[in-house]
C-alpha cells in the first residue's frame, strides 16, 4: 500500500491559472502532473477501510518528500506508520531517478524492523490500487485523451476529460478538474466494456499559500464492495527535514 500512496499522492497538491480554454486535453494533464514538482513537503494521512461482513481497518502515515537540488536522485519519499499498532514503526522509502524511469523501493519489516527491497513487488491486489491515480508523462502519452464537456462542482468551472488506455485493455477513466486551479476533484474508472467501478472523490478542500489540498477523499471500489475514508492533515510546506530520514542505508537488510 506505501508504493501505491506514494505514487499518487502528488495529484492531490494542486494550483494554477486560468487558461485551460485554449489548451488541450494533454496540456491540461500535464499542468496537474507538474503543479507539485520540486515541492518539499509533508503531510499526515489517516485511512479507513470499509468491507462489508468485516470490521474496519485503520491506519495512519506521515509520507514526506524531498526534491534533491544534487545529485542523481529526482525525488525521495519517505512514509512513517503510526497505526495500527502491529505496524506501528513500519518504514518505507522511494528513489526516483533523473536519468532513468526506474524507481528502487524499500520497507521495514513489522516485528523484527529489517530492511526488504520490495522494488520488484506486485501490488496486493486486495487492496485498493492508490497507483491508478498516479499521474506521469509516460501515462499522458500511453492514454487518447480528450475534453468531453465543462460543468460545476459546487460552483467552481469543471473541465471534463475522458482517459482510454491505448493498448489492447482499453480501460478508461473521467477526470473532473478545476478549470481556474487545475486539481482533480473526481476520477472514475470503466472497464473496457464501460462498466464503471471505481469512483474516487476530493472534498473539503483547504488553500495554502495557493496550493489547493482535498482534507478528504473518499474512495469506492465497486466490484469489490470496498470502501475507504482518507483524511489529509499536518501540512507542512517547510519541512524542516533529517536527510538522513531518507536514506534506508543504516538499516540492516532481511538475510533472504
Amino acid at each position: 500500500m506505501f508504493k501505491m500512496l506514494i505514487s499518487s499522492l502528488c495529484l492531490f497538491i494542486l494550483l494554477g491559472t486560468s487558461q485551460s480554454e485554449e489548451l488541450s486535453a494533454d496540456e491540461i494533464l500535464t499542468l496537474v502532473m507538474n503543479q507539485t514538482y520540486g515541492l518539499n513537503h509533508t503531510f499526515r494521512l489517516s485511512i479507513i477501510k470499509k468491507q462489508n461482513s468485516k470490521p474496519d481497518k485503520k491506519q495512519v502515515i506521515n509520507i514526506s518528500f524531498l526534491w534533491p537540488k544534487e545529485g542523481p536522485y529526482l525525488r525521495k519519499s519517505f512514509v512513517e506508520t503510526l497505526e495500527p499498532k502491529n505496524l506501528k514503526g513500519v518504514r518505507f522509502w522511494e528513489h526516483t531517478y533523473k536519468e532513468s524511469k526506474l524507481s528502487k523501493r524499500w520497507i521495514t519489516l513489522p516485528v523484527t524492523g529489517k530492511l526488504k527491497d520490495v522494488t520488484d513487488k506486485k501490488p496486493n491486489k486486495n487492496e485498493f490500487n492508490f497507483s491508478e491515480l498516479e499521474l506521469t508523462q509516460e501515462i499522458i502519452n500511453n492514454h487518447t485523451n480528450t475534453i468531453l464537456e465543462n460543468t460545476k462542482i459546487d460552483g467552481r468551472p469543471i473541465i471534463v476529460i475522458e482517459s482510454i488506455e491505448k493498448n489492447n485493455k482499453k480501460n478508461s477513466k473521467k477526470i473532473w478538474i478545476d478549470q481556474e486551479e487545475y486539481f482533480i476533484h473526481k476520477v472514475e474508472y470503466f472497464t473496457k466494456r464501460g462498466r464503471k467501478n471505481k469512483i474516487i472523490e476530493m472534498h473539503d478542500l483547504l488553500k495554502t499559500d495557493n496550493i489547493t489540498f482535498p482534507r478528504t477523499i473518499k474512495i469506492q471500489d465497486l466490484r469489490k464492495k470496498i470502501s475507504y475514508s482518507i483524511s489529509l492533515s499536518n501540512i507542512d510546506l517547510y519541512p524542516n527535514y533529517n536527510l538522513d530520514d531518507f536514506n534506508p542505508d543504516n538499516v540492516m537488510y532481511e538475510k533472504n
